[in-house]
């Protein structure tokens, strides 16, 4: 779809602008100016002699008359015209660039939607698409020209030949010099990297990675073999780290990066020089490092190109790590950006060049996906890839206000002091969990709301993604910008089973599949790789969660098989949530014997009904409050209190707040019974209810905070001296457990014959 079209003045503030010149008025004007030229070659003797003037004119009538006695040459603007003209007849994308002004699209694109200009994009495209995406500007008023052809005199015929054919309005040939002069001020251009060709010595992790040529015998390994654990690593900030592999042959053991220069690092020296401004805040007061401990750690293990779970990201850190992310995944781009431009460069020099030594692309341009569940939480990154790559003084970044309207705190809620912290970190801002948008990367600038297709970066949420790729069987689906994903990061990726875990499992289904449409590719310039299929064993995934969990570790077993690995952070538990009880209170945890996993479900519920409910039906035992984490499982219950006709009211995510108030009622008047109250209404409400004076968990929670904060709800009455707790749980919440007790206590409970095990608060 085109949007509206912008003319710029290209002329500068004040500045007229020029009126376009059709074809035949053009033509008359070149050779008018043929004829002027070779009128001032001749010999003039009214004129002042001696000089420099006399000195080029002798130069001038000595070319002019060796000329005669050859061909004679077409001048450089019987080839510029030669040029427009088979421009006009083939109606190539150059002349389609040269009669249309620069333009400005408002429509988004397909995917991701936006604008997007790639007049100083760090690919350039292929050699044609250079070509084409230059405004070359042949209307330039005649008098402009003819102080450029007089001045190029001064130097020579063959140096103002060629000045002439560089004659640009806008000066594009400038503009890349300056770049080139920038690229090489911030090391981009100069340096021995994992972009010069021949050097397979190249000790870059990203050369060395990416260039790895797997055999067919490894790739039928991998499909076919699970993980296998190879060791475990001590490190003094991030702890226990478990290495595990499918790929024992190509497989990496990482060493935390001792370097402080951007050479040693093999940090882009661009990235390099903006990060102390970024990062100073998490770094020690008085280190010279540049990176706080735990910094330094993570982008070793993220810099090795292994996939990375890291379940200790909290509220406190979270600055630490993002800029960590941040900074790999933009040296990636712009290295990948910048190996594409220089081979181009190469390609366009070069004709005979060997374009098979210089695959650097995958099907489709986007590198890195990035998946958060707020709009809040893009702004923070965008805001850091915009400060990490671009100087505080010249942040030239496309669509910046229609970006902070989207994204910013104009629709972010007020923040409630009653609430704990950990909830207003988690809400502080925007909390719309739709959206996606593309991000450009050029060399001066940075593009916003890119098309998806054209864009480097993808931040999106899991929902935002779920609309665009759809469902089998539905008549609109794209997913193609999905299929050359190198880096895929997921940040507060605990957040998303409060959302729906759906969605994160259908995103992965449709990772690295084949695209259905080219979009543009140069089949010549793809990995050998990325033609076979194989982009799964070499994209690096990272998770960052506050927690680890069954579903989380699920995905690194089954959607990660990156040859070069994963680790996962590993860490005891050393004090449960359970020293967070300020409660005297007695809890209770039931052990329910199972077969299977996949009976777990069945099983519990049986138990529940069986066995425990109905020592809670007594009069009693009034204002019992039933948590339950998974809402398939409410569903279950509330359907069996309806049948049974038990005498309960509910609360889940879905409920209104008159709903909530009427239970608010009903608890305080003691008008039911029990309370069906769900994990997902809590994280994200976190209310205060009275009048509640046992709770049942009908599984532990996800959030072992959650444990310490109802507990300390429960109150006594004048009716009800004594309140309880009892927690549901099998040998598949181990995890749940050890969160809430501790690990050694968990251990204990575990390896016991006992089902029932009482524990005090302040006992343990």
């Amino acid at each position: 779809m085109m949007g509206r079209k912008r003319s710029f003045n290209r002329r500068g503030p004040g500045g007229k602008k020029k009126r376009k010149k059709n074809l035949v008025e053009i033509n008359k004007l070149a050779k008018n100016r043929i004829q002027r030229e070779q009128e001032k070659r001749k010999p003039d003797t009214a004129s002042s002699g001696g000089g420099i003037l006399e000195t080029v004119k002798d130069k001038l009538q000595l070319e002019f008359d060796s000329s005669s006695e050859s061909e004679p040459e077409l001048s450089a603007y019987d080839k510029l015209l030669d040029n427009l003209k088979g421009d006009k007849r083939t109606g190539s994308p150059a002349a389609q660039e040269d009669t249309d002004e620069s333009s400005e699209e408002d429509e988004e694109g397909a995917a991701g939607g936006g604008d997007i200009d790639d007049d100083d994009d760090l690919d350039g495209g292929s050699a044609a698409g250079s070509e084409a995406g230059s405004d070359v500007d042949l209307n330039d008023d005649l008098d402009d020209d003819l102080n450029t052809d007089l001045n190029a005199s001064k130097l020579g015929s063959k140096v103002a030949e060629e000045n002439l054919n560089e004659v640009e309005d806008n000066s594009d040939d400038d503009d890349d010099d300056d770049d080139d002069k920038d690229d090489m001020e911030y090391g981009m251009m100069g340096e021995e990297d994992s972009e010069t060709i021949g050097h397979k010595e190249n000790t870059d992790p990203y050369y060395s990675h990416f260039h790895t040529e797997l055999t067919q015998q490894e790739v039928d390994g991998m499909k076919t073999k699970g993980l296998q654990k190879l060791g475990e690593l001590r490190w003094p900030q991030l702890g226990c780290l478990v290495r595990s592999s499918n790929c024992e042959s190509q497989v990496c053991k990482p060493t935390v990066l001792k370097g402080t220069t951007h050479q040693e690092l093999h940090i882009r020296k661009r990235l390099f020089d903006q990060w102390p401004a970024l990062n100073g805040e998490t770094v020690v007061t008085g280190s010279s490092d540049i990176f706080s401990p735990l910094q330094r750690e993570l982008f070793s293990t993220m810099h090795s190109y292994m996939d990375l779970m890291y379940p200790g990201m909290t509220h406190e850190n979270a600055v630490e790590v993002r800029n960590a992310y941040c900074l790999h995944i933009l040296n990636h781009v712009v290295k990948n950006r910048m190996a594409v431009h220089k081979h181009n460069n190469l390609l366009a020099s070069d004709t005979t060049t060997d374009a098979d030594d210089m695959r650097d692309q995958g099907l489709t341009r986007p590198k890195v996906l990035i998946v958060v569940p707020f709009r809040h939480t893009l702004l923070q990154i965008v805001n850091t890839i915009i400060d990490l790559l671009l100087p505080k003084g010249s942040q030239h970044v496309s669509h910046r206000k229609r970006f902070n309207d989207e994204f910013g705190d104009k629709y972010s809620g007020a923040v409630n002091p009653n609430k704990p912290e950990d909830w207003q970190k988690t809400f502080a801002g925007n909390i719309d969990d739709h959206f996606k948008i593309g991000i450009a990367l050029s060399k001066k600038s940075l593009k916003l709301y890119a098309p998806f297709y054209q864009a480097d970066i993808i931040i999106s949420s899991p929902l935002g993604l779920r609309t665009i790729i759809g469902s089998k069987g539905d008549r609109k689906q794209d997913f193609d910008f999905l299929s050359s994903i190198e880096i895929l990061v997921m940040e507060q990726t605990d957040v998303f089973m409060m959302q729906n875990w759906e969605h994160v499992l259908h995103l992965l289904d449709y990772m690295h599949l084949q695209p259905k449409e080219s979009h543009g590719v140069d089949f010549s310039r793809v990995r050998m790789w990325a033609l076979s299929g194989w982009n799964q064993f070499y994209r690096q995934t990272l998770l960052f969660s506050r927690l680890s969990s069954p579903e989380i570790k699920a995905v690194m077993n089954k959607y990660c098989r990156n040859f070069s690995g994963q680790l996962c952070v590993s860490n005891p538990t050393i004090d449960g949530s359970i020293c967070q009880v300020a409660t005297q209170l007695q809890q209770v945890f039931q052990r329910i014997k199972v077969d299977s996993f996949l009976s777990d479900s069945d099983e519990r519920f049986t138990y529940f009904t069986t066995k425990v409910l109905p020592q809670y039906k007594d009069s009693l035992l009034q204002g019992t409050m039933i948590f339950v984490p998974s809402y398939f499982d409410y569903v279950r219950i509330r359907n069996y209190f309806r049948k049974e006709d038990v005498n309960f009211c509910q609360i889940s995510e879905y409920s209104q707040h008159s709903d909530i108030s009427r239970v608010r009622q009903y608890l305080i008047k003691a008008q039911r019974h029990f309370l069906l109250y769900t994990e997902r209404f809590h994280f994200f409400h976190r209310i205060k209810l009275r009048a509640v004076h046992h709770i049942i968990f009908y599984q532990p929670p996800m959030y072992p905070h959650f444990y310490s904060e109802l507990c300390n709800m429960l109150q006594n009455s004048s009716e009800v001296t004594d309140i309880t707790c009892q927690v549901l749980f099998t040998k598949y919440d181990v995890q749940r457990i050890s969160r809430l007790v501790g690990t050694k206590k968990c251990s204990e409970i575990i390896k016991s014959p006992k089902d029932v095990h009482v524990l005090i608060s302040g006992g343990l």
